[in-house]
C-alpha cells in the first residue's frame, strides 16, 4: 500500500515595522541616520550595536543607554559606533512584541533593527496560520506601521545559523574580549591588515607581547567553542586530523 501524503504547509517570512514606547529603540527614533541592531538571549541578555553619524550623536545615545543600565562594551576609534550590553532584554521581559507574536505561532528571526521610522522584525510562519487580526492581538500602544510577507522559496537559514553568544564568550575574560573586539573592528583580520598589534596594544595601555597573549588566548577559546558548529551540515567530522594530529 502506498502511504498517503499530505501537502506541506506553505511557509513565509513576515516583515513587520512597528512603533511603541521601548527603552531600546527610543533613543534611535530621536535622531536621523542612526541604526541600532538588537540581539538578545531571550530575556537573559541583550546586545545593541549602535551606529551614529558623528561622535556627538553617539555620545548622546550612549548616555541614554547608560541611564537605563546599559554597559558600553566597545566604542570605535572615531566614536561613530559602539556595542552596548544589557543584563535583560526589555522586549522579552515586558512581552511587548517578540513574545506576543511568537505566542501566535510565529518564529522570531533575529536580529531586529531600530531606526527613526520604527522597529523592524522578521518572523517565520505557516501561511495557513497567518493571523489577519495581528494588529488587534498586539499589546496596547504597539502600532504596526507596515506589514508584508514573502514566500519561503529556498532554505537559507543554514548560512545564518545562530550560535549562542553566551557559549562563545563563556571562557573569555573581559580584557580578552576587548582585545578581540578591538582587533576585529580596527581591521587586524583584514587582508592586508589595517593595523598592527603594536598599535592595538597602545589603545589598551599595555605592551605588544601582553596584547598578543590576550589575543591568542581569546582566539584559542573562540575556536574551541566554535568547533562543534563548524562541523554542522558538512562531511567533516572529529577525525584525528581535525582534532589536531599531524597530517
Amino acid at each position: 500500500m502506498v502511504p498517503r501524503t499530505h501537502p506541506l504547509p506553505a511557509m513565509q517570512v513576515v516583515h513587520l515595522l512597528v512603533n511603541h514606547d521601548c527603552p531600546f529603540s527610543r533613543p534611535a527614533k530621536q535622531a536621523e541616520n542612526v541604526r541600532v541592531t538588537h540581539l538578545c538571549h531571550r530575556g537573559a541578555e541583550a546586545i545593541l550595536e549602535v551606529h551614529a553619524p558623528d561622535a556627538k550623536t553617539l555620545g548622546r545615545l550612549l548616555a541614554e543607554y547608560r541611564a537605563i543600565d546599559g554597559e558600553a562594551l566597545y566604542e570605535e576609534q572615531d566614536r561613530t559606533a559602539a556595542l552596548v550590553r544589557f543584563d535583560a532584554c526589555a522586549c522579552c521581559r515586558t512581552g511587548r512584541v517578540i513574545p506576543t507574536i511568537e505566542g501566535l505561532g510565529y518564529l522570531y528571526l533575529p536580529p531586529s533593527a531600530y531606526g527613526a521610522d520604527g522597529e523592524s522584525y522578521e518572523f517565520l510562519a505557516e501561511e495557513a496560520r497567518l493571523d489577519p487580526h495581528l494588529r488587534e492581538r498586539l499589546p496596547e500602544g504597539v502600532m504596526v506601521e507596515r506589514a508584508g510577507t514573502q514566500p519561503l522559496r529556498s532554505l537559507e537559514f543554514e548560512g545564518g545559523f545562530l550560535v549562542p553568544v553566551g557559549v562563545l564568550f563563556e571562557g573569555l575574560t573581559a580584557r580578552q574580549r576587548l582585545a578581540l573586539i578591538s582587533a576585529i573592528l580596527r581591521g587586524y583580520y583584514r587582508i592586508p591588515r589595517k593595523v598592527t598589534t603594536e598599535e592595538l596594544a597602545t589603545t589598551l595601555n599595555i605592551s605588544r607581547p601582553a596584547f598578543e597573549a590576550l589575543l591568542r588566548k581569546a582566539e584559542n577559546k573562540l575556536i574551541a567553542a566554535l568547533f562543534p558548529y563548524l562541523t554542522l551540515g558538512s562531511a567533516v567530522g572529529p577525525t584525528n586530523e581535525a582534532a589536531g594530529s599531524p597530517p
